[in-house]
């Protein structure tokens, strides 16, 4: 683990990698590259807009929700239909990935925002500023003068 990202609200990450990807660089940020834990979170938002990208695509490549459902762990399943392909898919999302999910279909004019899928993405991007600002000036381990 980097020194570096200790302070970095996870949560907050994976809505802007979910959110607005190009946000966090590679280049600019490469600390956050380097944590195992950012590793899992970038992979968990790449899934969710993989998902996002089927379901605001208005072509006929496009998807559909056919269901949703909270389980007693808090998790959403998300089922949706793909009617080129003829097939049907569920996913568990975390409650977060699950409203930043509705969050982004909501700008690409897909669906409605419930007020508390706004608060809870809204609430995790505002604990990332600070944290990785400080991440980010802080002098790499071994590079200090």
């Amino acid at each position: 683990m980097n020194a570096r990202t200790v302070d970095i609200d996870l949560e907050a990450v994976l809505c802007v990698l979910i959110l607005a990807p190009r946000t966090l660089p590679r280049n600019r940020y490469f600390f956050l590259y380097e944590d195992q834990r950012i590793r899992r979170v970038k992979r968990r938002a790449a899934r969710v807009r993989g998902i996002i990208r089927q379901l605001s695509d208005k072509g006929p490549r496009g998807a559909e929700i056919t269901g949703e459902a909270v389980l007693d762990d808090g998790r959403c399943v998300i089922r949706y239909r793909l009617p080129a392909l003829r097939a049907s898919r569920a996913t568990a999302l975390s409650a977060l990935e699950a409203a930043a999910l509705h969050y982004a279909l909501h700008r690409a004019g897909k669906g409605e925002l419930e007020p508390k899928d706004r608060r809870l993405v809204e609430r995790a991007l505002s604990a990332l500023g600070v944290g990785l600002d400080a991440a980010n000036s802080a002098p790499a381990r071994g590079n200090r003068s």
